[in-house]
């Protein structure tokens, strides 16, 4: 009898992580998407992960860490502006070991259900500015994740499948398994319809382009 695979999927609710959902699932796992309410300016990504979620029909949950406590960053720091991606400020936008939290949250949540496979989705585009989206975080952190946890049998597992893979590369995956953008969000700025010139937004803007597509968000 094959043993049921089991993955949690760390789900914001934008294009990269919604392809990442996705692919996961074609991959044949039973996934459980994570979300994370962190007290972020763009709090409506976690509406565009429900609505997602739900019709996929998966057991979708939103864990809350408020990191507006720590702020330092434009995407927690109300006083802070989004900048414009003209501005060339990105730094501003990071978010100090978001990553590592949330992993390490995903991981805690999944030795409690029995899962210890991680999927995260960085992507190249993250490299300059976010130091925690190259693998050699993610080979470090499995490593003490699994050191760390109360299960001394326990190997956990930190998949990034789209950490070489630019946006465009990624939303061919996308579309290749019909998934719905139009359900998705990306503006840090939090707006409906998006503001189109944040770094997210300019990054997903240009992926469409480059793949000769409209992104349905601004069509």
């Amino acid at each position: 009898m094959t043993q049921e695979k089991k993955a949690i999927v760390c789900f914001s609710g934008g294009m990269d992580s919604t392809t990442l959902l996705y692919e996961v699932l074609d991959r044949g796992y039973s996934v459980y998407p994570v979300s994370f309410d962190y007290n972020q300016r763009h709090r409506v990504e976690l509406e565009s992960a429900a609505n997602i979620a739900n019709r996929l029909r998966l057991p979708h949950k939103i864990l809350k860490i408020d990191l507006g406590q720590i702020g330092g960053s434009a995407l927690t720091d109300m006083n802070q502006a989004v900048p414009d991606q003209a501005a060339n400020q990105q730094f501003s936008t990071v978010v100090p070991l978001r990553n590592a939290l949330f992993c390490t949250l995903a991981a805690s949540y999944g030795e409690v259900i029995g899962v210890d496979e991680l999927f995260y989705g960085p992507v190249k585009e993250d490299f300059l500015a976010y130091r925690d989206c190259r693998r050699p975080f993610y080979d470090s952190l499995e490593q003490a994740l699994t050191l760390g946890s109360s299960q001394e049998d326990r190997t956990v597992r930190i998949h990034t499948p789209f950490v070489d893979l630019y946006k465009q590369q990624v939303l061919l995956r996308g579309f290749a398994l019909n998934i719905p953008y139009e359900l998705t969000h990306t503006c840090y700025r939090g707006q409906r319809p998006p503001c189109g010139e944040c770094d997210a937004c300019k990054e997903r803007l240009a992926a469409f382009a480059r793949v000769g597509r409209t992104d349905p968000l601004l069509a």
